[in-house]
């Protein structure tokens, strides 16, 4: 597999019309935001290159881009829109495909994603047709083992576990913290089923593509550039639909890449051989 090593992120996103951009460990880490990613922002905006940014946050767009410009203070002009796995996870659970009624697990603070559901809210699992989970009630203490015996009587009335967030673990500041990703993948391990909507999942990309196809920013798959830190979402979810992309090293995988090998390494481990080439900056 070849690594590409890119020296100047601006210079090589220009190639493009449309950014699909990550946000968490890309943009910021949380807490604040990465100055040299403003720059890259305002010089796509200087250039005319549209930034949608996806997001796999269990949360409506609206939640988000409230804490990333007034809690974050990012300017609201140097982007288009944001499109968010809680966007894609309320549109697919209003179709009514897993069922009449949920149970859910997850912090008080994505309560937003629950208001705009419109099937039930259960407060017990005896007559709830699927879980959705969104985190963990305390992801600051609590790792997805700790939810083992629950989980188990979830897997005896095979009840299916619908994750709002892909990602296993976020860095909040210097603090890895864990996600509802991790509590999916916790959750099949035991023998439990599950479904997860956001990157690396093929929905988040088709809804930003109908979007910016309809809105016209772009006519091809050709035209777009996906950037994130995850190997396992941003750069496979971009891969399975067709897209460029480009990989932050200094993400979520910041503690495990000292050199190129390492990206090499960490991609095969993470999802066999299945890419030739890899393009890659530290950060934007």
């Amino acid at each position: 597999m070849k690594i590409n090593e890119i020296q100047v992120s601006a210079e090589y996103a220009l190639r493009y019309k449309v950014i699909f951009c990550d946000l968490w460990g890309v943009v910021h880490n949380g807490k604040e935001l990465f100055q040299h990613s403003i720059s890259f922002l305002e010089n796509m905006k200087n250039n005319n290159v549209k930034i949608i940014f996806l997001s796999n946050a269990p949360r409506p767009n609206y939640v988000v881009e409230e804490g990333l410009t007034t809690k974050l203070g990012l300017d609201k002009e140097l982007y288009e829109r944001i499109v968010t796995s809680g966007d894609i996870t309320i549109d697919q659970i209003n179709k009514k495909i897993h069922g009449q009624s949920y149970f859910h697990i997850g912090p008080e603070k994505d309560y937003d994603l629950l208001e705009r559901i419109s099937i039930q809210r259960k407060d017990s699992t005896l007559d709830a047709d699927f879980i959705l989970c969104t985190g963990l009630l305390d992801d600051e203490t609590e790792q997805p083992e700790m939810y083992k015996d629950q989980f188990e009587e979830f897997i005896k009335k095979k009840l299916k576990l619908i994750c709002a967030n892909p990602d296993e673990i976020v860095y909040r500041g210097e603090n890895m913290i864990p996600c509802a990703g991790g509590m999916a993948k916790y959750y099949l391990s035991l023998g439990g089923d599950i479904r997860s909507y956001g990157k690396p999942h093929q929905e988040i990309y088709e809804y930003a593509f109908n979007v910016i196809k309809g809105e016209g920013m772009c006519k091809s798959k050709s035209d777009i550039l996906a950037i994130g830190d995850s190997i396992k979402t941003d750069i496979y979810g971009a891969s399975k639909f067709g897209i460029d992309s480009v990989f932050i090293q200094d993400g979520i995988h910041k503690d495990e890449i000292k050199s190129k090998e390492d990206i090499v390494n960490l991609t095969h481990k993470l999802l066999s051989n299945e890419f030739r080439e890899i393009v890659t900056i530290k950060h934007l």
